[in-house]
């Protein structure tokens, strides 16, 4: 993120899920997938608490129209699609869970071309780039990046998925704050995310969640 590098969450074999944050990557509690559609840890993963230092929230410098680039630390075994989304931070991110309600717009996805969003990755030495919208007005934002594993997503509260969310704050010159948010959880339905890989084939895929939002013109 610009030249700073912060380590995520599981950079170990054996991660201790009982530990703090060790950067502006919230917590992750498992290293299993989030399946509960309904579930708080739709938002960030589980037990991904706001990250304080003191009183005051860890964040990351990010300038809007540059790309966040998340290493993932090993290969994903999983195919699927890969999506990004951010979420104004009220009053601030160590004060704000991702479960607010409508709060969360996309700012990225990709699912599939002539291979799963999850290749790319793959061919990209593991990392995967999101613009932040230029013309996002300044503050802090919590960054919601995912991947949907898709082999039981044909099964209600069956399909994977594997959120992680760090806090930054947006600086540059925006004024816009975008509409049309969606909330975790909620904003995902069995029906809009349901896909049977053993009868469908992959260019039939739609992703789920809003639009990718687009600056005004």
């Amino acid at each position: 993120m610009g030249t700073e590098t912060y380590t995520g969450y599981l950079p170990e074999a054996t991660p201790d899920f009982t530990a703090d944050a060790p950067s502006i990557v919230r917590r992750v509690g498992s290293d299993g997938p989030v399946q509960q559609l309904d579930g708080d840890e739709m938002a960030c993963n589980f037990n991904a608490v706001p990250i304080l230092d003191g009183d005051v929230s860890r964040v990351g410098a990010v300038t809007a129209g540059t790309n966040i680039t998340f290493d993932w630390n090993a290969d994903f075994p999983h195919a699927g699609p890969i999506l990004t989304y951010m979420a104004k931070c009220e009053p601030d991110c160590g004060h704000f869970t991702g479960n607010e309600g409508d709060v969360w717009f996309k700012i990225d996805e990709a699912a599939y071309g002539t291979s799963w969003a999850t290749q790319t990755l793959f061919d990209q030495d593991n990392k995967w780039y999101s613009k932040v919208p230029e013309c996002l007005a300044p503050g802090e934002y919590l960054v919601r990046h995912e991947i949907i594993a898709l082999s039981d997503c044909s099964k209600e509260n069956q399909c994977q998925f594997y959120p992680s969310c760090a806090q930054v704050k947006v600086v540059g010159n925006g004024t816009v704050v975008p509409t049309g948010l969606i909330a975790f959880p909620g904003g995902y339905t069995f029906e809009n995310v349901k896909f049977d890989t053993n009868t469908q084939v992959p260019a039939d895929y739609v992703l789920p969640g809003p639009a990718v939002f687009q600056c005004p013109s």
